[in-house]
């Protein structure tokens, strides 16, 4: 059996699939092979799409899997690393708002230091071990007022591995140290912080279910997921049923996010590739619409 590692960077999204008896490395890979972009609308912003890291790590997922020959079905469990301090915010259908403001930006200083300052410093320190500072929670202050359409269909807050595991489960939750990097967790009080939530106005009901584990089971995997992913991922062909995305495509084919297409396979002309796929070497493309994620090997 199989240990699947996510980690989920600025600059792309890794895997790695572990022998769990041997602890030996299997495979690994990771996706975009030059680094992801960030957008900057203004200088000290940076943020990047949330569904762009979920399509990384399906490319990376399909790449490692096929390399190392390791079935779906034989990892027995995911662990996930991730850049700190990212703000991802979703809606009551998990669907996400906008851009995640990611570590690097510096738009919430201001945000941070003033309510360093008014709830005060000996207070942060002792409570929250921290000044707020550009973290989590002053990223989320800054949404709330210059956002406020926004704002109010914030369901949940997220940081980018919580993203991901609510991806896999379909659950959202989240974990005391992730509300500690955000600067949501009181250590005097043992919970989330009722004076920086009320000095921010911000609602209890935006944090997700809380884990308290020291190394807390974040879900379980759903079938979604894995049809979302595929092992062998399928497409539909005009006036045909499901077939076997390694089969030579048909023309007008649609091909399902994180497709592999196995070296010789023919993508006939006409053929759409929806979604992040890898295309073997020795494949043939003719005139194929493919995605911008997709790999495409040499040959």
């Amino acid at each position: 059996m199989y240990l699947l590692g996510c980690d989920v960077g600025s600059s792309s999204v890794k895997v790695s699939i572990v022998d769990s008896e041997s602890g030996l490395t299997v495979a690994s890979d990771f996706y975009p092979k030059e680094e992801a972009p960030i957008k900057a609308v203004r200088p000290g912003w940076a943020e990047q799409v949330p569904e762009d890291w979920w399509s990384y790590f399906k490319v990376a997922l399909q790449s490692a899997l096929h390399t190392s020959g390791v079935k779906g079905e034989d990892i027995e469990a995911i662990g996930i690393s991730y850049q700190m301090h990212g703000l991802v915010v979703v809606d009551k259908n998990q669907q996400v708002l906008r851009p995640s403001i990611i570590w690097c930006d510096s738009r919430a200083v201001t945000y941070g230091d003033r309510a360093f300052r008014n709830i005060g410093e000996k207070q942060c320190l002792s409570h929250l071990l921290n000044s707020p500072g550009n973290f989590t929670a002053s990223k989320l202050a800054w949404v709330k007022e210059y956002e406020p359409q926004i704002f109010r269909q914030i369901d949940k807050i997220m940081l980018p591995g919580d993203y991901i595991a609510m991806r896999m489960t379909g659950d959202i939750v989240t974990t005391v140290s992730g509300l500690s990097e955000g600067i949501f967790w009181d250590f005097q009080q043992n919970g989330i912080s009722e004076e920086l939530m009320n000095y921010y106005g911000f609602s209890k009901d935006l944090i997700p279910a809380l884990l308290k584990e020291k190394m807390p089971v974040y879900g379980y995997v759903t079938d979604r997921y894995w049809c979302d992913i595929g092992d062998i991922a399928q497409y539909k062909a005009a006036q045909r049923d499901m077939l076997d995305g390694r089969c030579a495509f048909a023309t007008a084919a649609k091909q399902k996010d994180g497709a592999w297409i196995e070296e010789g396979a023919v993508i006939s002309e006409g053929a759409e590739l929806l979604g992040p796929c890898y295309i073997g070497s020795g494949a043939e493309v003719s005139e194929a619409v493919v995605s911008d994620y997709s790999v495409v090997g040499s040959g």
